[in-house]
């Protein structure tokens, strides 16, 4: 934070109030004239965005991008209180929250396989069957790489077990009352669509068609922070095989 300048209460009250926008992930600034005029003084005020950026770091949060439309993009730290971890999610066991965390890597990796998309402000759209797709894809692929040319195990730690379970589940199974059933993959991909539309970072787009999505800016600039994942880097490898295959 820089020194010589004095913080009144007021100066402290607007910061906190940002972060507390920050959030509200769902909140946008150019709906809420407070927020947007917060944002507008935190992109010009070096003063008032050190004040922000510090209160930011006491709850453990990384303050990603003060974006015009998508306002304080927050990307919470390993262990915050503001953390998400799947072991959270209340409607899954254990193998169902395996093929959620692959299903959601799958959505960062078929939008962004390239580290240029990172930075375009174009929004993607996706669907629960081009995530299916995709996914199935992947399996058949990572099933021929579980082997090399000795034919010895190569290990994914953090893919392994998850693409072997959802290899074996059916891909959109109806219930009697025409319901995806919770055993089938797409219905595990609408719960990680589903829980970005809950952050703000997708939004329902059912006039492209059933089960179609639009990743906000905000999944973006999410995706982006955690891009050196070693999930995402192998899915995005293989994303980018099939997009070379198909040109």
């Amino acid at each position: 934070m820089s020194t010589g300048y004095a913080y009144s209460a007021a100066d402290l009250v607007d910061a906190a109030r940002l972060v507390s926008f920050g959030c509200q992930p769902r909140l946008r600034p150019l709906g809420v004239p407070q927020y947007r005029d917060l944002l507008q003084r935190y992109r010009r005020d070096g003063a008032f965005r050190d004040v922000v950026d510090a209160m930011a770091e006491g709850l453990e949060t990384d303050l990603v991008e003060a974006h015009e439309l998508e306002g304080l993009v927050l990307h919470p730290r390993n262990g915050s209180w503001l953390s998400y971890q799947l072991k959270d999610h209340p409607k899954l066991g254990v193998q169902d929250r395996l093929v959620l965390g692959l299903a959601h890597v799958a959505i960062a990796a078929r939008a962004y396989p390239y580290p240029a998309d990172l930075e375009e402000e174009s929004v993607k759209r996706v669907s629960l069957v081009e995530i299916d797709d995709f996914l199935r894809s992947l399996t058949e692929r990572l099933r021929r790489a579980a082997v090399d040319d000795e034919g010895l195990a190569v290990p994914h730690a953090e893919l392994d077990a998850a693409w072997r379970i959802y290899s074996k589940c059916s891909p959109g199974r109806p219930t009697a009352s025409g319901r995806l059933a919770r055993s089938s993959t797409q219905w595990v991909i609408r719960e990680a669509l589903e829980w970005l539309v809950s952050q703000g970072m997708a939004m329902r787009a059912p006039e492209l068609g059933s089960g179609h999505y639009r990743l906000t800016h905000r999944f973006r600039l999410q995706v982006r922070e955690s891009a050196s994942a070693a999930a995402f880097s192998v899915l995005c490898d293989i994303r980018r095989a099939q997009l070379a295959e198909e040109a």
